[in-house]
């Protein structure tokens, strides 16, 4: 969540610039603000530049110029601009804030991550009152995982600012700075959620913690050591709950507020704190959230699911239909597209994909194969629930309805199966393949089949997938296999993957 702010720079030449430079050059620079203000880039440029040519080290036509070069999309340009600002003027905030936010932008290059971290640092130095700072600071450094401490306490910094802000102001607030608000303390909910109890405690000790149930020594009230764990996950779920407070809309915070409560009351069952499934609104602003990393995120937790699902599906094809492709096929859930390239070999005619994310399917839609074929035939971004086969398959294939249905890591997002698996099967012909993955759990963890993790994700036990996979559509097990779908802080995720038919004799 990174902060942005139109920021013109206006600060003055350097000693170096001399009287007459600087008197020649003023006026390019005030025209350059006057267009830039308007809208006109093109005269904001040419003002700014001839402004330069007057004066080379002149660093507020530099940074303004810098400023409209990422308008006019010439990022490149602006980050050389930036970096001659800083070269000139190393405690020049605004280029820095600016170069900040460039190289935030690239969440897949650590490098640059680490560089925006340093960056907002030396802006919070500088102007310790910049909550859009500190919050972009608390944002690059979630996005680092070096500095879990950094993280919440910039979080933290942010929202004393903000609210200092609307405090002392008489007007009233305004709506859009209440949700980042909200973003703030989902932030610092999450941050703390992930802590240990000896991070915990180290962040206790600190100096303005904000932690309730802890004094200003550290301590507990009562002046004994805390429970880090308790401590940060009573504090985590009370920030989820100003987040809600604040945007009774963010389904991010409603979700996993609900799965802290759901891991934290050490009751077997159902697990799920009154959640069934994740819903269309958490699972859209999640994904749309991370569709610029996506990929790369889960490559580097090792994530097979795609794989092996492709795989299972492939044997299945070899072995049980002789080597013939399925006419039809739909990829549930289908994300950025990473079991697309596993299924189109396998697909003779429509491949359609389905999300609830439209900039995941942006990024599926690149896809292609050999000749420049797209990946896809259709593309729609509809709920599975409520998805009509009108939708997604020609009109000359709808009453074929699909041969296939696949779902990599989707019915992790729902608890109960029953509805979602019945849409499948509506969407299904009589004799179709259905095959997917979930988390795994076991029958002590989950008496009545699924419950809600800390991750925010459901697992399910095998008996419970194969009764309402029988229940909702007749589909019977095939083969069945126990995975590892990725790993997670360090350990292996315990999954498994169902291949389900449905006409078997």
């Amino acid at each position: 969540m990174a902060i942005r702010t139109a920021v013109l720079a206006v600060c003055i030449c350097l000693a170096s610039c001399d009287e007459e430079s600087k008197a020649a050059s003023e006026p390019y620079f005030l025209l350059g603000i006057r267009a830039y203000t308007s809208g006109d880039l093109q005269q904001a440029h040419d003002a700014f530049t001839q402004c330069l040519e007057l004066e080379a080290t002149r660093t507020d036509c530099m940074t303004n110029l810098a400023s409209v070069l990422v308008d006019m999309g010439n990022d490149q340009a602006a980050e050389e601009l930036y970096r001659a600002v800083l070269a000139v003027e190393p405690d020049h905030a605004d280029a820095a804030y600016n170069l900040a936010l460039q190289l935030q932008d690239r969440r897949n290059d650590e490098a640059a991550q680490a560089e925006a971290v340093h960056l907002y640092k030396r802006v919070v130095t500088a102007d310790p009152s910049r909550w859009d700072a500190w919050a972009n600071l608390a944002a690059a450094a979630t996005e680092l995982k070096k500095e879990p401490l950094v993280a919440i306490r910039a979080y933290q910094r942010a929202i004393v600012q903000l609210e200092g802000e609307h405090e002392n102001s008489s007007e009233e607030p305004d709506p859009n700075e209440i949700k980042i608000l909200a973003k703030l303390y989902y932030g610092v909910g999450m941050g703390l959620s992930e802590l240990t109890g000896e991070q915990c405690a180290q962040l206790a000790a600190g100096k303005n913690s904000l932690l309730i149930g802890v004094t200003a020594e550290g301590t507990a009230e009562d002046g004994s050591p805390i429970d880090g764990n308790a401590v940060c996950q009573e504090n985590a779920q009370n920030s989820l709950r100003t987040a809600l407070d604040l945007d009774p809309e963010h389904a991010q915070a409603e979700h996993m507020l609900a799965a802290m409560l759901a891991a934290g009351n050490g009751e077997p069952g159902e697990g799920g704190g009154g959640v069934s499934k994740a819903s269309p609104a958490f699972v859209k602003a999640l994904f749309d959230d991370f569709s610029g990393s996506f990929d790369e995120k889960l490559a580097a937790l090792g994530y097979a699911v795609p794989k092996l699902l492709g795989e299972a599906i492939k044997a299945h094809v070899a072995q049980a239909r002789g080597g013939r492709p399925f006419r039809t096929a739909l990829d549930a859930g289908c994300g950025t597209g990473l079991a697309g390239p596993y299924l189109r070999p396998l697909v003779q005619r429509t491949l359609a994909g389905v999300d609830l994310s439209p900039k995941m399917l942006e990024k599926a839609a690149m896809l292609t194969v050999e000749g420049a074929q797209p990946v896809y035939d259709q593309l729609s971004a509809t709920d599975l629930v409520t998805l009509q086969l009108e939708e997604v398959l020609p009109a000359a294939e709808v009453a074929g309805k699909f041969e296939l249905v696949a779902a990599a890591d989707v019915l992790v997002y729902f608890g109960e199966l029953l509805e979602l698996l019945a849409s499948l099967a509506r969407l299904s012909s009589d004799a179709s393949v259905l095959i997917f993955s979930c988390e795994r759990a076991t029958d002590e963890e989950a008496p009545d089949g699924w419950r809600l993790r800390p991750s925010g994700r459901f697992a399910h036990t095998r008996a419970y997938v194969e009764g309402m996979a029988a229940r909702a559509g007749g589909f019977q097990l095939v083969s069945y296999e126990e995975i590892v779908p990725r790993m997670e802080y360090g350990k292996p995720v315990h999954g498994h993957l169902f291949v389900f038919m449905r006409g078997r004799k």
